[in-house]
């Protein structure tokens, strides 16, 4: 008797732990990366992680132009909470979520990488690299806020496909 044929796939993402120290603590901090080009750091919402962009991930119109990745920010995700975390008030400002991006795409060495966040209210264009310094582009994803799962992907991928912009060239 045959077995029916099977239909096995292997996603192009890499996930790995990045050891960074940054503000005078020890972060173990996981992303997930795919695809080659221009750096693309997606941020997660609150309260979320990096499957939030796992459609973007395996989107091949982006992945042939962009270098996707995406992290887990302390306490989110797969990404540890800082030694001693439990004997203090956790408190996301935004310096120190800035901060953290900015320490991240440093340790990758990324250079001028274009950086994609939704709606959160902490986040905002001119907030990620608050030196005005230009080591970052940012582009926030148009349109209205959606819970479904690669939602972020499709108004990446319809955007750039329509109008790239300068800093997406």
């Amino acid at each position: 008797m045959n077995a029916p044929a099977e239909s096995k796939t292997i996603e192009p993402v890499i996930g790995r732990y990045l050891h960074l120290d940054y503000g005078g603590r020890h972060y173990r901090i996981y992303f997930e990366s795919a695809g080659r080009g221009i750096p693309l750091v997606c941020l997660h919402t609150a309260g979320s992680d990096t499957r939030q962009y796992r459609g973007l991930f395996n989107a091949a119109s982006v992945t042939e132009r962009f270098h996707v990745i995406a992290f887990d920010l302390p306490f989110h995700g797969k990404s540890s909470p800082p030694s001693g975390w439990q004997d203090e008030e956790y408190r996301l400002t935004a310096d120190s979520y800035t901060g953290i991006i900015m320490a991240f795409i440093a340790a990758l060495g990324l250079e001028r990488p274009v950086v994609m966040f939704g709606k959160d209210r902490i986040t905002r264009p001119h907030s990620v690299d608050r030196t005005g310094s230009g080591r970052c582009r940012p582009f926030r994803i148009a349109g209205r806020r959606s819970r479904r799962a690669g939602a972020a992907s499709g108004c990446f991928a319809a955007h750039t496909a329509a109008r790239p912009g300068p800093c997406l060239r």
